[in-house]
This record gives structure tokens, C-alpha cells and sequence, in this order.
């Protein structure tokens, strides 16, 4: 095994985690040290160290103090490229060398997609807090946000009928929901 760093002394390795993403493979390990101070820091809230913050979808934050955050849209961005990937492999020969070197490529899109979209969201609130110590989020069910669109029925003379329900614009606006990946750290 090729360690990235040496584990420092004091540490006990207490789990590992074999991943393997996209023809890379590594292994996660958590470690224990019972000599790290644990350090509690009260800060009061004001008016001048605080931000209040409101998750969109259009814009990803819109900030207290008038700022607005951008949404990045990173499957939308991918999402030509994938297709146009794709197709090109539904055209391939099943198991051969053409076809397998173009799902390296889709599997590598796939997790730089992921990966972007966990890393915007970390990275984001350290901007934001180095103007302030404080901040102020809504409290958010992307769970309730994101569910299928409820089924719509009527009776008509004593029949069920069931009407449109717009599970095609649903399903639309479930994908930027879940496109934005505000629920990865709020």
C-alpha cells in the first residue's frame, strides 16, 4: 500500500474503506487520537458578524446583505456530452475495445460530475464565512422537495378518471433540486 502521508504518531488507524471509482481504486482510512484538544468557541450573533442564507434553484444562495451565488448546473453542463457518449456506445460492439474505452470515458464524466457537485457546496460556505462567524440557514427537506408529483384523480359520472399531474415538469425541477446538492452540507 502507497501511503498519500505517513499516519502521525499518537494516531490509531480506527477504520478503512476500499474505494474503487472509475479504474481508480483507493483506500479511505479514519483515524484516533485521543491527545487532540477539543476546543469550544462561543461566538454571540450580531447584526455585523452574522449572514442569513436562502437556498434556491436558480440561484444557488440568495445572501442577507443582497450577494447571490451562482448555480453551477453541473449535470445540466454534462448532460450533452453524456448523451452524445452515450449514443456512441449504444452504436459499439458489446465487449470490444472501442466500447470499453468509451465507458472509461462516461464513467470518468460521471465522477467528475459527482465529485464537482459534492466539492461547490464545501466550498461555498468557507467564502461566505470569511466575511462573517455566523450563519443562518432555512431548515430544508430535500426528501419532501424532491418527491414524485401527487396523483390527481377526479369522478366523473361515478368513474375514477385520472388527470394530468405534471410529472414531466416534476420530474424537471426534481433534477435541479437535486443538480444544486444544497442537501450535501446544510
Amino acid at each position: 500500500m502507497v501511503f498519500h502521508r505517513p499516519i502521525p504518531k499518537g494516531f490509531k488507524v480506527k477504520t478503512g474503506t476500499v474505494i474503487s471509482e472509475a479504474e481508480v481504486g483507493h483506500i479511505s482510512v479514519t483515524l484516533e487520537a485521543q491527545t487532540v484538544p477539543v476546543t469550544v468557541v462561543e461566538i454571540q450573533p450580531t447584526a455585523e458578524n452574522s449572514i442569513g442564507i436562502d437556498i434556491g434553484i436558480t440561484i444557488y444562495a440568495y445572501l442577507s446583505n443582497g450577494e447571490q451565488v451562482e448555480n453551477r448546473r453541473f449535470l445540466r453542463e454534462s448532460s450533452q456530452k453524456r448523451a452524445r457518449q452515450r449514443s456512441k456506445l449504444a452504436s459499439r460492439v458489446k465487449g470490444s475495445k472501442p466500447g470499453k474505452i468509451l465507458k472509461g470515458k462516461i464513467s470518468k464524466l460521471a465522477q467528475f460530475v459527482a465529485r464537482t457537485r459534492w466539492d461547490f457546496p464545501f466550498k461555498t460556505p468557507h467564502k461566505l464565512f470569511d466575511k462573517c462567524d455566523v450563519g443562518v440557514v432555512e431548515d430544508l427537506s430535500l426528501k419532501k422537495r424532491s418527491k414524485r408529483a401527487p396523483v390527481k384523480t377526479d369522478i366523473e359520472d361515478g368513474n375514477l378518471v385520472d388527470l394530468p399531474k405534471g410529472q414531466a415538469a416534476k420530474s424537471g425541477l426534481n433534477k435541479s433540486i437535486l443538480d444544486a446538492a444544497s442537501g450535501s452540507i446544510y
